[in-house]
């Protein structure tokens, strides 16, 4: 076929271009003992294993931290001798896929890279120019996870004078004007193209009038450039690393900006600052004074740039509260209203609810590029929760870009017709590991800053190209739902461990901070506890360090920091709640978010245990693990009951006994066991859990419950990623016949499956409790498997139409059945701690989590990720002792209407239980029951000012909420920027609107005085 009029175009430009471009990939060769071998682009291994990138030129060689060590003995070429006339440098134009490189020349080292910094532009001596040859040798590293390629080699010729007046950029320039070209024109250029020799030297002149004409005819638009360079707090190495990668970058871009006047930069990450502030206190009085002129820009938002799906409400609460508190006092001369978060994998719904509360305004990222199916289609738009907060976003320019005027360019180009907006951000620097801008980048774009046919630059702040964008906001498009990454499916998955520290440190730090706040505010002479710290958390919440896609060293040194973290955040809510409950001979029960009262059944230690003051015994039953299970009847709120406990159960049958409430029974028949307890009813046969039950005696499953094991290898991005036909790829999972009964009794009856997964043993606990809405397994497993994934389904018996699970900032719920491709992108999304099908005629099933998992639904079936084994870039990721609990819910009425995100909270959230202290208080603090089981707490932190503290609540549904204050508590409404006009019918400072975040300032007794807000 012939080739088309641009494809020709682009030919002839390719061959004109030799005049001041040299292709040096022709001409390295492959170093061997005995010296160069063959030449490299003939090598057969690429061109067998790596097809595409060999039709590419590419020179490739196998992955695995191969090196590959390359030579060639680099010429001046006769014909570019004739036209130096001291008009013109030459420099070497190198771009790799390798995780280590090293250039030598003459045997001297003149540059180094890695995976992140994957180019050089390194200028060529004079003597080159003269015949001197130089001998070129390159070492490159291939990474582990792929393999390694030279993919761009050349030598390339620029003016020393940047208004080029011998014509060296004719080439390039006709390269710009020709990719600005439409369609319906380039015939008329090639005509015009095919009346020259593109070899003939005096071909450039020529070229010089069409040239002029397109500047006025195609007039390139402007883009705002800020030097820019991603760090992530630890990847592919340790944190100790990312600290010396920001001292490095930063004392680089303060040298260039000595050198280049016009260079503005902008970084992001408050918990960095911190540690510069703490370690380099010199160099952050250094980077204060250029933020000072304005020249370096702090972009913060949260704390770290953390993970945005994976994490609670309360830790993407004080990841941005802490992140722009830090902000405001180390940096007033800047506004932080806008959050930079431009590689997490995704992005939940209730973000710009959660970062407007803090005074974020902006929302800027570059990650949503990524998606492997369906583009996202909007680059400027309003993102808008649930409950109608806003954030303007903006999907930016690709980060770790350089100067080179083409790509610039064409970004500017798709840039005006993805939003109709002229002016374009450009962001130059190597990053992921730090680097920033280079002075070879700085110079190519001031080498095209003085050609007409290139994107005219201005140089500056994120914030003042921002401040240009705001005036659209009223014709901007709105999106309304979560920003999905069409990517990166297995982070939710792979190293569960993170996530249980993670789920666990975050619970307690909440529970500290309530204590805490509760005895500043019904206890405030009390010596005081030792204050939370939520930092630590925070950073581990790092978007490659919670997810699981670090190096095995960034786990093994996160270990000491999550276990000093849970110590510290234990001992502060102990001590808190010591302080603050009355003495009284016996124990204190707390329970520290609001539930609904009811009964429950749990594990106590071993005694006979009783209401204090009681006469009759409560309901227990001995454990054989040890302790008691006991059932209590659980106060509404966040609430404490006052316990005894005797010294032995000997004397139980002679004391009087509470009534127990739903008890569990177990029958068995031919067909199996049943177990039931009024409330949930569970079938077992010989394929394990064949049915449930809910308090309707609507069936809930349509088959046995299954535990599948699938092949998961080939993605390239191995513990981020899912393989897309996993489900093509099945492995048999065996249970040995029959379970054992492991424990009966009315409060507690558990059986026991053995089987294996492999080489893998697992132990499957089955167990329903007095009272208990749900039925819980519990798996434990030896994983050793490798590039498998083990998932459990559900078959539903009653087709869902929805579902429905907890996200950061709130609930999100979908259609069951995909209706476009966006939604056929999403089979497998994470959930914190829940997902909940809806079937058409209103019940369904949920199925409660201990924490973070991947999760799926479709109309027949719910689907829960439970363990991957992925090899890279952590060899050992998952393997080893794994416990993984889950619980059945059904729900007869709908997952709104059975509470089950406060269900999720009991389930995976123990109560306080310890002695009463002697040491304790003689007060106490009134029950905080807010009238609604809807309503969630967020935080609730101490103030510095006496007798006060803030109060953070959530609306989980989608009706409003009227808060009812308890006796005891006093509450005044704190608004942000922009939402206290909107808030003016009667009562509505104590009203949530469906799925709103709001803050209280709350003290005992009289009203908070007024405050600032």
């Amino acid at each position: 076929m012939p080739e088309g009029p641009d494809s020709a175009v682009r030919s002839w430009i390719e061959t004109f271009q030799a005049q001041s471009r040299l292709d040096l990939r022709p001409l390295w060769r492959c170093v061997t003992p005995s010296g160069a071998g063959d030449v490299a682009l003939l090598d057969p291994w690429g061109a067998r294993c790596r097809p595409d990138w060999h039709a590419s030129g590419l020179v490739i060689w196998p992955r695995g931290g191969r090196w590959l060590q390359l030579r060639l003995e680099l010429v001046c070429p006769p014909a570019w001798q004739t036209r130096q006339q001291g008009d013109r440098l030459a420099r070497l134009v190198l771009r790799w896929w390798a995780d280590a490189v090293e250039l030598r020349v003459d045997g001297e080292r003149v540059h180094q890279g890695d995976l992140f910094d994957t180019a050089c532009r390194w200028p060529l001596p004079a003597a080159w120019w003269s015949g001197q040859p130089l001998q070129l040798d390159l070492h490159l590293r291939s990474p582990l996870h792929d393999d390694g390629a030279l993919i761009a080699s050349a030598v390339e010729q620029e003016p020393l004078d940047p208004a080029d007046p011998t014509g060296v950029l004719v080439a390039p320039r006709l390269a710009l004007a020709a990719q600005r070209l439409p369609a319906e024109a380039q015939p008329a250029l090639l005509e015009q193209l095919q009346a020259l020799d593109p070899a003939d030297p005096s071909v450039a002149p020529a070229l010089e009038p069409w040239l002029q004409e397109q500047v006025l005819l195609q007039p390139p638009a402007p883009v705002h450039v800020l030097g820019h360079a991603h760090l992530d707090l630890a990847w592919l190495w340790p944190v100790a690393d990312t600290w010396q990668a920001a001292v490095r970058t930063f004392e680089s871009v303060l040298a260039l900006m000595e050198r280049f006047p016009q260079l503005h930069f902008a970084h992001s990450t408050p918990a960095l600052y911190a540690w510069i502030e703490q370690h380099r206190p010199a160099l952050f009085a250094r980077l204060r004074e250029v933020m000072q002129a304005g020249r370096f820009e702090p972009i913060n938002g949260p704390w770290v740039e953390s993970d945005c799906v994976l994490i609670g409400t309360a830790s993407l609460l004080q990841q941005f509260a802490l992140g722009q508190a830090y902000s405001r006092s180390r940096f007033p001369e800047w506004q932080h209203n806008l959050c930079w978060l431009p590689d997490s994998f995704g992005f939940s719904a209730g973000l710009p609810a959660v970062a407007r509360s803090t005074g974020v305004e902006w929302f800027c990222t570059h990650k949503l590029a990524w998606n492997s199916g369906q583009p996202f289609p909007h680059r400027l738009f309003r993102w808008r929760s649930r409950c109608g907060s806003e954030l303007l976003a903006l999907a930016t320019a690709p980060i770790g870009t350089d100067g080179d005027p083409l790509a610039i360019d064409s970004y500017s180009r798709a840039w005006q017709a993805a939003t109709g907006v002229e002016q374009a951000l450009w962001l130059p620097g190597v990053g992921d590991h730090g680097g920033g801008p280079t002075a070879e980048m700085l110079e190519q774009l001031q080498l095209w800053q003085q050609q007409p046919l290139a994107c005219p630059q201005t140089h500056g702040s994120l914030r003042q190209y921002l401040a240009g964008l705001e005036p659209l906001a009223p014709q901007l498009p709105v999106w309304r739902d979560e920003l999905y990454l069409e990517l990166h499916r297995g982070c939710a998955t792979s190293r569960p461990d993170q996530k249980r520290h993670n789920r666990s440190l975050e619970r307690l730090l909440r529970e500290a901070d309530l204590a805490l706040a509760l005895q500043h505010l019904f206890a405030p002479q009390a010596a005081r506890a030792d204050p939370s710290d939520w930092r630590p958390l925070l950073f581990q919440q790092f978007h490659d360090i919670l997810p699981g896609t670090s190096i095995p060293e960034v786990f093994e040194q996160a270990e000491p920091q999550w276990r000093s973290a849970r110590r510290q955040a234990r001992r502060s809510r102990d001590q808190a709640l010591q302080a603050l409950l009355p003495r009284h001979n016996g124990w204190w029960l707390a329970q520290m978010q609001l539930q609904a009262a009811g009964a429950s059944t749990l594990r106590l230690p071993a005694g006979v245990w009783r209401l204090s003051g009681a006469e009759a015994a409560l309901p227990q039953q001995p454990a054989p693990g040890g302790g008691t299970w006991v059932q209590l009847h659980r106060p509404a709120g966040v609430a404490a009951v006052p316990l005894e406990r005797g010294p032995s159960e000997a004397s139980l049958a002679l004391e009087p006994i509470a009534e127990l409430q739903h008890p569990v029974t177990l029958q068995a028949s031919e067909q199996g066991w049943q177990l039931s307890n009024g409330l949930v009813r569970a079938q077992f046969g010989p394929a394990g859990l064949e049915q449930l039950w809910g308090i309707d005696g609507v069936p809930q499953l349509a088959g046995a419950l299954a535990w599948c094991r699938w092949k998961d290898h080939g993605e390239f991005w191995d513990a981020w990623d899912l393989a897309v036909d996993y489900r093509q790829h099945p492995l048999p999972l065996q249970w040995q016949s029959g379970p054992e009964l492991a424990e009966q009794g009315p409060l507690c009856t558990r059986l026991v499956w053995r089987g294996c997964c492999g080489s893998s043993p697992l132990r499957l606990d089955v167990q329903l409790r007095a009272a208990s809405p749900w039925l819980e397994l519990v798996l434990q497993v030896d994983w050793r498997q490798r590039h498998e994934l083990l998932r459990l389904e559900l078959p539903l018996a009653q087709p869902a139409c929805r579902y429905a699970a907890d996200t950061p900032g709130g609930v999100i719920e979908r259609p069951a059945a995909a209706a476009n491709g966006r939604e056929q992108a999403r089979w497998e999304v994470p959930a914190i701690s829940w997902i909940a099908s809806q079937a058409v005629a209103g019940g369904g099933l949920a199925v409660l989590l201990d924490g973070p998992q991947g999760v799926s639904a479709e109309p027949e079936r719910l689907g829960v990720s439970l363990l991957r084994a992925p090899t890279w870039p952590d060899p050992s990721a998952d393997q080893g002792l794994q416990r993984l609990r889950l619980a059945l819910s059904p729900c007869s009425q709908g997952w709104r209407q059975q509470a089950v995100p406060q269900q999720a909270q009991r389930f995976r959230e123990p109560v306080w239980l310890r002695p009463a202290s002697d040491c304790a208080a003689a007060g106490g603090w009134p029950a905080l029951d807010l009238g609604s089981e809807a309503l969630q707490i967020v935080g609730l932190q101490p103030l510095e000012q006496p007798g006060m503290a803030r109060l953070t609540l959530q609306n989980d549904s989608p009706q409003r909420q009227q808060l009812r204050w308890p006796e005891g508590w006093s509450a005044r409404r704190e608004f942000t920027a922009g939402t206290e006009a909107s808030c003016t019918s009667a009562g509505a400072d104590d009203l949530l609107r469906p799925w709103q975040l709001g803050s209280w300032l709350v003290c005992s007794g009289s009203s908070p005085g007024d405050q600032s807000s």
